[in-house]
């Protein structure tokens, strides 16, 4: 899985080019003190709200797995 921040400089240089619009997520700076105490930190930090779907695999679908050579550790 792969997350594509907002201001980042290489947001559209993506090898594989699959960034897009629906998956750059904005970015909320947070630095009120009410929310820093909420949260247990003292410093401003950066929140973003995914909205993940995970599906049931489909039985039928065949094996997501491939089995190839890995490079060791």
């Amino acid at each position: 899985t792969q997350i594509n921040i907002d201001g980042d400089e290489y947001l559209w240089d993506d090898f594989a080019f699959a960034s897009r619009d629906g998956l750059v997520p904005a970015v909320e700076r947070v630095g009120d003190a009410a929310r820093l105490d909420k949260h247990g930190v003292s410093k401003p930090f950066a929140s973003i709200d995914f909205d993940f779907r995970l599906l049931r695999e489909a039985t039928d679908a065949p094996a997501a797995e491939v089995d190839r050579m890995r490079a060791a550790a």
